[in-house]
């Protein structure tokens, strides 16, 4: 009598490595898409960051070297406004630095990308004590992307400040 040895796999255990691949598959698959989305959220935080900064010390050494403050008039009282205008002492031109449209501009000039940055709450802040301290200027503004989409890792809002003394006021 011949025996017959029966070779391969049974359908349960066909059915058994399909699901246990499955759920592994479905775990990798997450793990991956949640460090995509991550690192998405970090790369964008990073550059408005970066741009942020950027503008933020651009700003300040402009007004911190200006020869003169011509707009806001007067500091006392302390005046919050929009915009800011200065003469530089380098090449006695006159910047106006402006929030409008969801930027800070330059001359008109918008100091970041609007497609990906938008600004709010831009305001400059003038005070001085007595007419004998130079005025000091508060720079604030915050910083979300123009789309921010669906997903909670590219929302975000950074908020910048400064205060500049004018060092060489006439």
């Amino acid at each position: 009598m011949i025996k017959e040895v029966k070779s391969g796999f049974t359908l349960i255990e066909m059915l058994t490595v399909i699901g246990i691949l499955t759920v592994i598959g479905s775990i990798a698959v997450s793990v991956v898409t949640v460090t995509l989305r991550e690192t998405k959220k970090t790369d964008l935080l990073e550059t408005a960051r970066l741009t942020g900064d950027n503008t933020l010390s651009q700003i300040a050494r402009s007004i911190r070297y200006s020869q003169t403050l011509d707009a806001p008039a007067s500091c006392t009282p302390p005046a919050t406004t929009s915009s800011v205008t200065i003469t530089s002492l380098s090449d006695q031109l006159q910047t106006t630095y402006s929030c409008a449209n969801n930027t800070i501009s330059s001359n008109g000039a918008s100091l970041f990308d609007t497609n990906s940055i938008k600004v709010s709450g831009c305001s400059f802040v003038c005070k001085q004590p007595s007419v004998a301290v130079p005025p000091i200027i508060t720079i604030q503004y915050v910083l979300s992307p123009s789309s921010p989409g669906g997903f909670s890792e590219t929302n975000f809002t950074l908020p910048f400040q400064t205060s500049v003394t004018l060092r060489n006021i006439q």
